[in-house]
Parts: structure tokens; C-alpha cells; sequence
């Protein structure tokens, strides 16, 4: 039953974001032999008349999932935790990029495969969790 009552939750959660927000191109970027955390990429377009807020984001391939942005600081890039999330003003998309906003995966727990689809989960303020499918791929150079 309590299965049943979060499969259903997800589900209206992920009707409910098909309404408020588009997702497109959601990709992982293949980590590196030995490397146990990698970063997530996604466009996410606001299509309503209010202002959203993505707060969190979480995988169950890796055991932390963080937002963060890169900032120069002293001329050095950084890469720093997001703690209140970003602010999607209506008909605004918020891209998450490799060298800007991204969704940061720590604790990789498999190995992952080129090509391979995993999912995503990114919690809009208001809406919930809404799984995201994403391509596992090497970054273009």
C-alpha cells in the first residue's frame, strides 16, 4: 500500500510538471575510470504565468546529489553548493550546462555505461519530485 501511495504521488507529481515546466536534453556526463561522482545537465522551461523555483535534485545512483554553480573568483573557476536553488521566471528556461549550473552526483554507486539512460529526479518548489529521463554520454569537445 505505501508503495502504491508513492508510485502514485510520483506519477501526479510528474503530471502536474508536465503542465508547469518542460524538460529537455537531459544528459550525465560519463565520469572518468576511477572517478566516483560526475555532473547532470538539463533545460528546464517554465510554462506558466508564476515564477518557479528548482531546489533539489537527487539520483538513486549516487548516494549525494547537489545544484551548483561555477563563479570566478580571483581569477580562479570554483565551484560552489547552491543552498536556496534557482528562481525560473515564467516562460523562462534555466539551462544546467557543463561550466555553469549543474547538478552535482557524489557517490557513484556503478559504473556507467556510454549511452546508458538513467534518471534524474529535480524537485520544483510546489510541484515535487519529477523524474527525468537522461543519456549517460561523453561531452562533445
Amino acid at each position: 500500500m505505501i508503495t502504491l501511495t508513492i508510485l502514485s504521488t510520483n506519477s501526479y507529481a510528474n503530471q502536474a510538471a508536465t503542465d508547469q515546466v518542460k524538460f529537455a536534453n537531459a544528459w550525465v556526463k560519463k565520469p572518468m575510470p576511477g572517478m566516483h561522482m560526475t555532473a547532470g545537465f538539463v533545460e528546464i522551461e517554465n510554462v506558466t504565468d508564476s515564477s518557479l523555483r528548482l531546489v533539489a535534485v537527487r539520483t538513486s545512483f549516487s548516494a549525494h546529489s547537489e545544484l551548483h554553480s561555477m563563479i570566478m573568483v580571483d581569477n580562479v573557476m570554483q565551484m560552489r553548493k547552491v543552498a536556496d536553488g534557482w528562481l525560473i521566471a515564467p516562460g523562462a528556461i534555466l539551462t544546467l550546462s557543463p561550466g555553469g549550473k549543474h547538478a552535482m552526483l557524489m557517490g557513484l554507486k556503478h559504473t556507467m555505461k556510454n549511452q546508458s539512460e538513467v534518471t534524474l529526479e529535480f524537485n520544483i518548489e510546489g510541484i515535487g519530485w519529477v523524474a527525468v529521463p537522461a543519456e549517460v554520454r561523453v561531452p562533445k569537445t
